[in-house]
């Protein structure tokens, strides 16, 4: 594969070809590495009982997965954080959404 070519995939591919997952299960594997303490560590149970609720941060990792550099991620980063479903006590306050800064970090290093 050359190096041009390498540069084209998509983080979707990149992250999975990574962690050995299928594709279809990239939204929701990042989305749970993603979520700020201590929802991360509730996720299995709350998950269940909470799932709609987070449907904005499922798509915005479903979307950055599209992407192929960084500056397209920032910029969807920096809209997904100024979303009006942001604005509520639990998700501002309480910091129940996914970390833009863990999002980033799963992202950072993978091979091209």
């Amino acid at each position: 594969m050359s190096k041009l070519e390498r540069a084209e995939r998509s983080y979707i591919e990149r992250y999975c070809a990574f962690h050995g997952l299928p594709s279809e299960r990239f939204t929701a594997h990042l989305f749970k590495r993603s979520l700020h303490a201590p929802l991360r560590w509730i996720w299995p149970v709350a998950g269940l009982l909470i799932k709609n609720r987070f449907e904005i941060d499922q798509q915005c990792v479903a979307t950055v997965g599209r992407f192929h550099s960084r500056k397209e991620i920032n910029e969807e980063l920096v809209e997904f954080s100024y979303h009006p479903r942001n604005r509520n006590f639990a998700r501002r306050v309480l910091s129940q959404r996914i970390s833009t800064h863990r999002l980033r970090r799963a992202l950072r290093n993978l091979p091209e």
